[in-house]
Parts: C-alpha cells; structure tokens; sequence
C-alpha cells in the first residue's frame, strides 16, 4: 500500500518568529593591535531552524571600521547550495550576493527550482521515480557559512558595534517548515587589543609574560603600549600589581 505525502502535514508549516533565526557575525571579535591601519576579515554565518530562499540584512558599521570598497565581500561555502534537478540529477546551487554602496545592504535571492520524490512504497521500501517541485532550492535548517567581510581598521579604532538588521524570507515548499518575514537584530562588538595575560602581545600566555609583569609590578623600566598594559590587568579590577602576577602565574603553571 502506498502512502502519499508523507510530508502533507508539513504543508504550508510556517515558523513566524524565532530568536534563533539571524545571520551574525558572533557576539564579541577581538581585533589584533598588527591590523590598526589595515584589513582585517571575519565571517558571517546564518542560524535558521526553517527553510530560506531569500534574506535581506541593512549594515550599521563603527566610526573606525568600513568595508574594503573594491572585493569587500567573499561568499563562503553556504552560499554554495545541494539540490535536486528536475532529472534526479544531483546539482549545486552558487546563491549570489547583491550589495549596495558602501556594503550597507547585502541580501540574496534563490531562483531556480528544486525536485524530490514526495511518494514512498512501504512495502516495496523505494521511492516513486516520479520526480516533483516543491518550490525554489533554499537554505536547510542549521549553521551555515555565508560570507567574508574584510575591513579597513583606522589606526584610531578601538572598539564598536556591527549591527544586522535583516529579514529571513521563503517561499511554500513541500518538504516542511519555512521562515516568512522573520525580522532579526544581530550586534557583534569588536574591539582592539590583546588577551589578558598577554602581556608581550605575540598571542601566547607563558614565562615571558609573567617575567615582564613581574618588572611592571616592581617599578622596572618596561616599555609596553597601551594594549600590552590593558593585558597586564589580568583580574580586570583596573590595577596592575601582584594579584595580576598569581594569577597570571597560577594560569601558566595550569592551576
């Protein structure tokens, strides 16, 4: 006996609002001090729980970070999407990235049609060999990696905000739930410097760094810029003196 439409009740299943559908550049990026006054790359992934062809995103960018203008923007390989054509044959999809000046707005839209086989024999355990449309190919529900920005740094720059404001759009599909005019406000903060305790700012925490705090404790002539020093307050109470030393010291001997 065969059953039809094994996604039927799926049909038209709309997801309207959830706060895990946004495309971001993550919560916090630490910008290196070697990248003021030049190019600096991070990526940015979406998070959907339902199927999208169609996202648009408006761009808010720090006083101190543009968008590189000539090759700013990279597609990443979640732009390169798995489908189905019309002949069974497996396919890939290379979804577009459309900007405006200034990369303020980035968006992208899926055109072409996609294919499955919707009816299963039970007891036969194979799929019809009828191959239907269920719609345009989108994105699956999951993580995927979108695109590259790469930004000028000015050499003042030294923390801010990008903000995404998008919507998450579909058309119907067959196969199950689908994002329509889902709304997300995404803020990544950046900021310049190195990680505590990282006090020579070659991005490794060891003896050296705990020989260098130990001098600036003790009054020694050390020359270190401002970011160095930010790192020497390993405890964040905004002083640098012994505590910063134990525990610098506790977290290089593992303890």
């Amino acid at each position: 006996m065969k059953k039809f439409f094994i996604f039927a009740a799926m049909l038209l299943n709309i997801v309207s609002m959830n706060a895990a559908n946004y495309i971001s550049l993550g919560d916090t990026v630490r910008i290196n001090p070697r990248y003021l006054d030049g190019y600096f790359n991070v990526d940015a992934g979406m998070q959907i729980d339902g199927m999208v062809d169609d996202w648009q995103l408006n761009a808010a960018y720090p006083d101190g970070m543009t968008v590189k203008l000539v090759a700013g923007i990279t597609p990443l390989e979640g732009m390169t999407i798995n489908y189905v054509d019309r002949y069974g044959h497996d396919s890939k999809y290379d979804a577009t990235l459309n900007v405006s000046a200034a990369y303020a707005n980035i968006s992208s839209h899926i055109y072409v049609q996609g294919y499955w086989q919707p009816y299963y024999d039970e007891e036969e355990q194979e799929a019809s060999l009828m191959y239907e449309c269920y719609g345009s190919v989108k994105w699956l529900p999951g993580d995927h990696s979108m695109f590259n920005l790469t930004f000028y740094v000015s050499p003042k720059f030294r923390r801010g905000k990008v903000v995404f404001d998008g919507i998450l759009n579909s058309g119907p599909d067959q196969r199950g739930p689908v994002l329509q005019g889902v709304h997300f406000v995404r803020s990544t903060y950046f900021w310049v410097g190195y990680k505590r305790g990282d006090v020579s700012g070659n991005e490794k925490i060891d003896i050296g760094d705990v020989t260098l705090l130990i001098d600036l404790t003790l009054g020694n002539e050390v020359e270190l810029d401002e970011f160095q020093r930010a790192a020497a307050d390993i405890n964040g109470d905004g002083m640098v003196d012994i505590n910063d030393v134990t525990v610098l010291i506790e977290r290089v001997l593992g303890i």
